[in-house]
């Protein structure tokens, strides 16, 4: 499943359906965040976990969106 749920979470990024870039709330964050290193580069070690947080975020949000489906259906 999790796997699945990273191919889901790629896929919705490649696709823009989901833009952190476009997101002015995100983007304040991340440019806030870059101001703490020197010319602006984040250390890959934090990126990638930045970027796992979007995918948990990701992931709990589809979850929750299923929940909601199957309640919905058991009405």
């Amino acid at each position: 499943m999790k796997e699945k749920l990273k191919e889901l979470y790629i896929q919705e990024i490649d696709q823009s359906r989901l833009d952190f870039d476009h997101d002015p709330e995100y983007q304040a964050y991340y440019t806030q965040a870059e101001t703490l290193w020197e010319g602006g580069d984040m250390p890959e070690s934090l990126y990638r976990l930045l970027d796992t947080g979007n995918f948990l975020s990701f992931a709990r949000g589809f979850r929750l969106g299923m929940e909601l489906a199957r309640w919905v259906r058991a009405g």
